[in-house]
């Protein structure tokens, strides 16, 4: 059975429904109703994830506020009880919602484990994290098995074997040609002597050489015609070819297309692994044209995310983003292994909006989330950097759900910004529309 996460947060305390088992059944009403929401919007994943991973999260975000609207078609009574929208309830609404949903669609889960990964490294959840924790354990053990399945490279590669039935021949009816006997013996009587009917010798064999010179040209002509009857009814009937050979290389050609494909179906792990490591080596960027080294260090962090994120597919194990983390970090490493300088959060979100580095990122950003309405993903403020209000320090908190003076590192900015990518590509309306 589906573990319930309503419960989870009423076993810790962070919810409190005094024993009431009526309003517990309100809750999960209004689960179901925001699950079945979410499915059909998957798009809402990243911004449901952040909100619910958030215990300070406000109230008057717009996340919330639609949660408890969804809450008091439930529960028409709550403004009564509860003065201000009770955050706690909504954000345990919300995570169960979000959790039956990604059991259910591979996408959502996509993205609200990388979302989750993201907000939980920012977020006060001390009270929760064994409850994020299986969460997120759940939904990652779901995504990584399709994932390695997807990636995975057999030992053996099976063809199925050609399928061609040979054409279906009607049975010939054969008749063996024969010799109308009695007419035969008729002409080789008349070829004897002069005894009657058509043709025949007018020799009799006692009267010497004519009747025999005779007699065997009469017997050539009648054993050569019988002959040649016996030959033009044993001649060959044409037999057209055409259609079966055609099929047979139609089935030849079908088998050798599957076959082919099979084999790259099975290698594809195996290549994007193989592919993953020249990039890992060669330290280059097809997006910038140029090498990360020659990239300002947080620049070319970013760079790898975009990077990465074109060369794997929406399903890709966990394992993917330690790469990167590696990767970045092979740029500059200090002692222990670290990452030898940080910056803080704030001062990457204006390079990431204003650097000419980055404008294939935002432009990608931009495709793949609309401006900032409240808690949602970084890429809405840096694909929508029109919208100055939400880059403002002050704010920064309030949409990206990081804290503007939070330093971070250049793995650290590269792997999240890597998270978002891959959480809005299997969420967006362009994908979706095609999957359909």
């Amino acid at each position: 059975m589906a573990k319930e996460f309503l419960l989870n947060f009423l076993e810790v305390g962070i919810i409190d429904l005094s024993g009431d088992d009526s309003k517990l059944e309100k809750l999960r009403e209004t689960t179901k109703d925001i699950s079945a929401a979410l499915r059909k919007a998957a798009t809402k994943t990243s911004s449901l994830t952040m909100v619910a991973a958030d215990p300070t999260i406000a109230s008057t975000d717009p996340t919330i506020v639609e949660a408890m609207e969804a809450l008091k078609k439930q529960w028409q009574t709550i403004s009564n009880t509860h003065r201000s929208p009770p955050v706690a309830i909504l954000r345990a609404i919300l995570l169960d919602a979000i959790m039956q949903a990604a059991r259910a669609d591979d996408a959502i889960a996509v993205a609200f484990v990388n979302t989750a990964r993201n907000a939980l490294a920012h977020a006060p959840v001390a009270d929760e994290a064994d409850i994020w924790r299986t969460a997120i354990n759940e939904i990652e053990t779901k995504v990584d098995a399709r994932a390695e399945a997807e990636w995975e490279t057999p030992e053996m590669i099976s063809v199925a074997p050609l399928k061609f039935g040979s054409p279906s021949q009607a049975p010939a009816e054969y008749q063996p040609p024969s010799i109308n006997r009695t007419e035969m013996q008729t002409k080789i009587f008349s070829a004897t002597g002069p005894w009657g009917g058509q043709d025949q010798n007018p020799y009799q064999p006692n009267q010497g050489q004519h009747w025999g010179q005779t007699f065997a040209e009469r017997m050539t002509v009648v054993i050569a015609e019988a002959l040649e009857s016996m030959a033009t009814d044993l001649a060959p009937v044409p037999v057209d070819l055409s259609k079966p050979l055609s099929t047979l290389a139609s089935a030849v050609s079908t088998h050798v297309d599957e076959a082919l494909a099979s084999f790259s179906t099975a290698t594809a792990g195996l290549q994007r692994r193989t592919n993953l490591l020249w990039w890992k080596e060669a330290m280059y960027s097809p997006s910038a044209h140029a090498s990360y080294q020659d990239l300002p260090l947080f620049e070319a962090a970013a760079l790898m995310a975009l990077d990465l994120h074109e060369q794997v597919p929406t399903y890709s194990p966990a394992s993917v983003s330690a790469l990167l983390k590696q990767t970045i970090q092979a740029l500059s490493v200090g002692e222990g292994g670290q990452d030898a300088s940080r910056r803080e959060f704030a001062s990457l979100v204006q390079d990431a909006i204003s650097s000419t580095h980055m404008e294939t990122f935002r432009s990608l950003a931009a495709a793949y989330a609309p401006a900032p309405k409240g808690r949602g993903p970084l890429l809405s403020l840096i694909g929508n950097p029109q919208d100055a209000k939400a880059i403002e320090p002050a704010l920064l908190r309030a949409y990206a759900g990081v804290d503007a003076l939070k330093a971070m590192s250049a793995s650290e900015w590269g792997t999240h910004l890597f998270r978002e990518l891959q959480a809005a590509r299997a969420t967006s309306l362009t994908k979706r529309a095609k999957k359909k």
